[in-house]
């Protein structure tokens, strides 16, 4: 991580961003969203969105698919062993 990225991670709007997006993946078990929709839902505007998704990504608790979409990591595990 860099100066720059630092400084963004430590604001209050991107902390509130983190915890907002954050909780509606754990709300919606198997909700995959793509980075528009994920936008529009939290209210984030598409900078700060997409930081927040790579982080949490980046920390495990999200997944990327194929198609551009995110979900949690952990709902991904168990509908992928349930179709095994």
């Amino acid at each position: 991580m860099d100066a720059t990225t630092d400084t963004v991670v430590n604001t209050p709007p991107y902390q509130r961003a983190f915890e907002r997006i954050r909780a509606e993946f754990q709300e919606m078990p198997g909700m995959r969203l793509n980075p528009q929709q994920v936008e529009r839902l939290s209210g984030v505007d598409r900078v700060v969105c997409e930081r927040v998704l790579d982080d949490l990504e980046r920390a495990g608790f999200l997944c990327s698919w194929p198609n551009g979409s995110y979900g949690r990591l952990t709902d991904t595990s168990t509908s992928r062993a349930a179709a095994k």
